[in-house]
C-alpha cells in the first residue's frame, strides 16, 4: 500500500499536477519518511506518492528489478489513471533516501523518458563500485583513489549496474534529466556519493552536488 498526498485545493481546482514519487530507505516503509519530508511536499503544488519499496526478494538486483516493475509498470499508470497528474515525463519527479536514493537514481537514469528530475538523498552505491565494497567509507580524501580503482576493475560496467546505465544513456540523461545529489560530510556513505559525482563529471552530465557540513545519515537534516 502506498501513501498519497494531494496538494491543497486539489479536489476543487480541476487542474493537473506534477507527480512526485519518493522511495524510503532500508527497513523503512511507505509511511516512515512522510514527516521528515513534510517541508518538501507541503511547499510544492504536486501529487506526492510515498512508495512501498519493501521487496520479497533477498538479493539486491532481484529486489531492485522487482520494485522497478511495480513502479514503472503498475504504480505510475495507476496514479496517472486515477489522479489528475500531468502525465508528461518532464513533470514527473523521483526521489529517495539511502537505499531508496539508489533505487530512485537507478530508475531515473534507466527510464529518463519517464522522469524530469531525480533527487538522491544520501544514496548508497558502494556495492556497485567494487567487489570488495566495504573499502568505501566516510574518508573523502580516498574518493579519487577508490574511483580510479573502480575504473581499473571495470565491475561497474556489468549489466544492471547504475553506472553502466548512466554511460549507456548519457545523451538522453544530459538532454532530459535534472539530477540532484545530497549528502552529509559525516555520513558513512560520503565516499559513495563523491565517486558518483566524479563519474557524472567524467561524462559531462550536469548535476547538483550538495554536501552538508557535519551531517550524518539523517534525512531530516539533509533536506
Amino acid at each position: 500500500m502506498d501513501n498519497i498526498y494531494l496538494p491543497p485545493g486539489y479536489e476543487d481546482s480541476g487542474e493537473r499536477y506534477p507527480a512526485a514519487y519518493h522511495i524510503h530507505g532500508w527497513k523503512g516503509n511507505e509511511s516512515s519518511e512522510i514527516w521528515p519530508l513534510e517541508k518538501v511536499y507541503r511547499n510544492r503544488r504536486a501529487i506526492t506518492v510515498f512508495v512501498n519499496a519493501v521487496s520479497t526478494k533477498e538479493e539486491y538486483f532481484d529486489a531492485l528489478l522487482q520494485i522497478e516493475s511495480i513502479i514503472i509498470e503498475e504504480l505510475i499508470p495507476h496514479i496517472d489513471g486515477h489522479y489528475r497528474t500531468d502525465p508528461t515525463g518532464e513533470n514527473r519527479m523521483l526521489s529517495g533516501f539511502s537505499m531508496g536514493g539508489n533505487m530512485a537514481f537507478y530508475y531515473a537514469v534507466k527510464h529518463s523518458e519517464l522522469f524530469g528530475s531525480v533527487t538522491a538523498y544520501a544514496g548508497t552505491y558502494h556495492h556497485l563500485y567494487h567487489k570488495e565494497y566495504r573499502t568505501v567509507g566516510v574518508e573523502p580524501e580516498r574518493a579519487m583513489e577508490l574511483y580510479e580503482a573502480m575504473l581499473r576493475e571495470k565491475w561497474y560496467l556489468e549489466e544492471n549496474n547504475i553506472l553502466s546505465l548512466v554511460r549507456q544513456n548519457a545523451e538522453e540523461i544530459r538532454a532530459k534529466l535534472r539530477i540532484a545529489i545530497h549528502i552529509g560530510t559525516a555520513d558513512i556513505l560520503l565516499c559513495d556519493n563523491e565517486i558518483l559525482h566524479l563519474y557524472l563529471d567524467s561524462l559531462n552530465i550536469p548535476h547538483e552536488y550538495r554536501k552538508l557540513q557535519g551531517i550524518g545519515h539523517d534525512l531530516e537534516k539533509i533536506l
